[in-house]
């Protein structure tokens, strides 16, 4: 019973949920132990379906019990599910869900002491004894709820009149019962009491209008028992010490008439339900399945304004970019009218607002252009700068980058760039930015000054790589760098002669010991990355140089500071050592 106290303290808190705690765990309790759809180990079933048989037996056996995600428990025990329980119990869906994710790993965990799963039977023992230490009256309900020997809505009436009956230490049928107890409401209780006993008589009848009868029983009755229980509640929490009980005992007895009412019409009514697990799927009005709409968000600079529009799942998430946003722009300058929020689009994308929120410093002094986000595909558009670009590869690598992306504006002496062919002496076509780093190399190894310099006179010329990006934070290239890394290896298969060193290089922003790490760090990933593609013997050095030779004052703006930050490659000979065709010039 502690335990389960517990849960309901734990959940109540970390969820804000009130006194609706208990309310939930007894829809858990109830969703788990409903003999139509197996019972305990049918429930469990539903993971196990879902692949995720380890996760739940985790929560059986001893030791720690895995979490499971909001779109895990939903996957589980279906999305209709959860909208149900959400309604009944009067809490926001989304809160629903978390809260049962939160709690199911528990109850299962406290069902399953000995490391077994236990028959309904001691299960339904169990719940009576938890429910037996919040208020004896409630085990009655819940009781009939557990066992599933009711599927009509008579056994409903049933089920009510008997907990009622023990509430009020009375018998008879569940409208004298709610009437007893209610007192001044007798008549909200009489109305419910009606139209559920109309419904009995002729739920497996062949009625004329079955939207007739479902409008009575789940609209109606619904509402007018909700009533006639709330009047219930205030009745038992004026005086005496009864209402300590039947705080407990009122919400499990309502979902527990409402649940029956439902299983009892609605299993021969209802359309055909969704598999479970498929929760990226809605249902449209001519019954085929429709992929869920994704979020989307995008950002728009424009003459020193920005401009957030598109469409996010909830008013938290909308809430937290505008917070971001604001405090890159400032809080006068960003426009979020045209941000919407919808429930029924998906999530943003797994890591999207770490991504945004990294990005933005970049944006400070972006004046034109938009940035957009729609499911897994991202594009911009209009004048998105070089260094913004890197931090887009950068941040969202697993990203599909709509073709507008690739129209970001970077320089080479001011001009937009685009990729030129290179062709090297052995015939090798390479695909380069013109002026860029394969051009200098492939022009300086065929030059005089390379084939009559020495090592110390090459010491001071280097070249820097122009397209080759590390993730955000990290050592690891981005796949974008790959086209400059295979230009390198041909460069350097073309000519067997030639010798590089890699350098890696930092900005003065942060700290000198992490910075000196970072770019050592960097420049081995590059001189792995090359003796991997088979021209190691070329690579025999790489050094990280850190912040050493950096010029821009660590205060400068990142665009500034991005001069310093860079990967590159200068040319090495043995003490002494000129090129074959110098020599044979010399002899």
């Amino acid at each position: 019973m502690a335990l389960f106290d517990s849960i309901i303290s734990g959940v109540s808190e970390k969820f804000d949920l009130g006194d609706k705690g208990g309310t939930l765990l007894s829809a858990l309790l109830a969703l788990m132990t409903n003999q139509e759809t197996g019972g305990f180990s049918g429930f469990l079933g539903r993971f196990k379906d879902a692949g995720m048989g380890d996760m739940a037996s985790s929560w059986i056996a001893s030791g720690d019990n895995a979490e499971v995600s909001d779109e895990q428990i939903e996957t589980a025990i279906g999305s209709e599910t959860i909208d149900t329980i959400a309604e009944q119990v009067g809490m926001d869906r989304d809160k629903t869900t978390s809260a049962l994710a939160f709690m199911t790993p528990k109850v299962v965990d406290n069902l399953t002491p000995d490391g077994e799963v236990p028959d309904d039977e001691s299960i339904v023992s169990k719940i009576g004894g938890f429910l037996t230490g919040l208020g004896g009256a409630a085990v009655g309900a819940v009781g009939a709820v557990a066992s599933g020997a009711a599927d009509k809505a008579g056994d409903a009436v049933d089920a009510a009149k008997d907990a009622a009956g023990a509430a009020a230490d009375k018998a008879g049928d569940a409208v004298d019962a709610a009437k007893d107890v209610a007192g001044a409401a007798a008549d909200k209780v009489g109305d419910a009491a009606d139209a559920a006993g109309a419904a009995v008589g002729k739920g497996k009848e062949v009625v004329g209008d079955a939207a007739d009868a479902v409008g009575n029983v789940a609209g109606a009755a619904a509402d007018k028992v909700g009533d006639a229980f709330g009047s219930v509640s205030d009745t038992f929490n004026g005086d005496g010490d009864g209402g300590s009980i039947l705080k407990w005992l009122l919400p499990i007895l309502l979902l527990g008439v409402l649940l029956f009412l439902a299983y009892s019409f609605f299993s021969g009514n209802q359309p055909t339900k969704p598999a479970e697990g498929n929760t990226n799927t809605a249902e449209s009005k001519d019954g085929k399945d429709a992929e869920e709409k994704a979020s989307s968000v995008s950002l728009e600079a424009k003459d020193g304004k920005y401009f957030l529009t598109g469409t996010v799942k909830d008013e938290e998430t909308k809430n937290q970019i505008v917070k971001e946003a604001e405090g890159t722009f400032g809080e006068g300058n960003v426009d979020a009218s045209g941000l919407n929020v919808d429930a029924s689009v998906a999530a943003l994308k797994d890591g999207w607002f770490d991504g945004f929120k990294g990005l933005l410093p970049d944006l400070k002094d972006w004046k034109n252009g938009t940035i957009s986000w729609a499911g897994d595909k991202l594009s911009t558009a209009g004048e998105v700068p070089g260094a913004v670009a890197d931090k887009l590869k950068s941040l969202f690598g697993g990203w599909t980058m709509a073709e507008a992306a690739n129209e970001t504006k970077d320089s080479v002496d001011g001009e937009n760039r685009e990729l030129t062919e290179v062709t090297l002496s052995d015939g090798t076509k390479l695909q380069a930015y013109p002026g860029g780093i394969e051009d200098q190399l492939v022009k300086f190894v065929q030059s005089d000054e390379y084939k009559n310099a020495t090592n110390e006179e090459l010491k001071n010329k280097w070249f820097d790589f122009d397209d080759l990006n590390f993730k955000f934070g990290a050592t690891e290239l981005a796949p974008e760098s790959k086209r400059q890394l295979d230009n390198i290896v041909a460069i350097l298969k073309a000519n067997p002669e030639v010798k590089i060193k890699i350098g890696g290089y930092t900005d003065k922003k942060g700290n000198d010991e992490a910075n000196k790490k970072l770019s050592q760090n960097r420049a081995d990933a590059v001189k792995a990355a090359l003796e991997k593609a088979g021209v190691g013997s070329q690579v025999p050095e790489a050094e990280g140089y850190g912040e050493e030779f950096a010029k821009v004052d660590e205060n400068a703006s990142d665009e500034e500071r991005k001069a310093d930050r860079k990967t590159s490659i200068r040319l090495i000979k043995s003490d002494g050592e000129k090129t074959a065709e110098t020599s044979e010039k010399k002899e």
